[in-house]
Formats: C-alpha cells, sequence, structure tokens
C-alpha cells in the first residue's frame, strides 16, 4: 500500500537493492565534549548552519564531512570533503590568524592562582602558570563566554570590551531606562 496514493502498487523488481544501515561513530559523544561541538539526536555532528556553513562546526577551524555529519552516498561525502579541504586550505594560507574574539584577560596584581575560573572553562582555555601562580588565558581556545569572569572571587578575570566599569554604566543606563 502507498501511503501517500492510498492505491497498492504491485512492483515485479528485476533486482532489490538494500543499503546497510549506518550509525554514528562509538566516539561521537567524546568527540564532541572533547572539542564543544553538538551532535544531532541520531549520534552524529552538527553543522554551524545548514545553508551558509555546512561543512564547518560551530567551533572555529574544525570542519567535518561525510558519515561524521550524517549518511550519505559515497559521491556526497567527496564532494563535502572537498569542500571541508577547501575551507582549511583557506584559513591555513594566511600568513597570520587573526583572533577578534572578545575573550578575557587576568590582571595579575588580583589574581591569587585559586583555580576558579579553570574549573569553569568548558574551553580547556585557562591554566594555572606554576611559576607565577596566577591564571593564564589560552586566547585560541577563549570563546569568550564569560564564566571565568563571573567566577572568579577577586575580580582577577575580565572580558575584553566588557569590564567590569562598563557592564555597570551598561546596567545603569538601561536601568535609568526603565
Amino acid at each position: 500500500m502507498d501511503h501517500i496514493l492510498g492505491v497498492e502498487l504491485a512492483i515485479e523488481p528485476d533486482v532489490l537493492v538494500l543499503s546497510t544501515g549506518v550509525v554514528p561513530g562509538e566516539d561521537n559523544g567524546r568527540l564532541s565534549q572533547l572539542f564543544k561541538v553538538p551532535l544531532n539526536s541520531d549520534g552524529f555532528f552538527l553543522e554551524a548552519h545548514m545553508k551558509l556553513r555546512p561543512v564547518d562546526f560551530a567551533a572555529e577551524g574544525l570542519y567535518l564531512c561525510g558519515l561524521a555529519h550524517s549518511p550519505k552516498l559515497v559521491g556526497e561525502s567527496i564532494t563535502q570533503a572537498n569542500a571541508a579541504a577547501m575551507r582549511a586550505v583557506t584559513l591555513l594560507a594566511r600568513d597570520r590568524l587573526a583572533n577578534v574574539a572578545i575573550t578575557a584577560t587576568v590582571e595579575e596584581e588580583l589574581c591569587v592562582g585559586c583555580g576558579m575560573c579553570v574549573k569553569v572553562c568548558d574551553y580547556q582555555a585557562r591554566s594555572i602558570d606554576p611559576l607565577r601562580r596566577v591564571a593564564d588565558v589560552n586566547e585560541a581556545l577563549c570563546q569568550g563566554c564569560g564564566a571565568c569572569v563571573a567566577a572568579c572571587p577577586n575580580g582577577a578575570s575580565q572580558q575584553k570590551g566588557y569590564e567590569k566599569g562598563q557592564l555597570l554604566a551598561m546596567v545603569s543606563a538601561a536601568l535609568e531606562a526603565v
């Protein structure tokens, strides 16, 4: 019974070809946590944007293609692999990589090296320098989420472009407008 046409169909094929089921890799969950990239409900990796960035992960500089993305034909996988390679080449062809992201900073004179910022950073962008006993920020990994700023008990962590004085001024202006 064809559920769209609502009629019973009789088909006599010469050959019947069945494809095997495709399941996501067993390590996808671990890789998802490691690289901070989302999975869909079936366990395959999600792209940043279906139409605008189909081979990009949300995390910059990471690309996906083929069966990591979803079950697909070999031709589609090859096309996606070529697209991912071209995205990587355009990134690697630059003389310098600019980090224009809003990232965290540390006021070393306020930092006591307690490690609270390290504990709350989901991107592993924070560490404690063992010699200086203060927090460091790896700007290449920092996504500018501000979790470390909120967690810092001494106010040593700041957000570029959103220092505490600026934030308080914005809150005051918003409250005056209400």
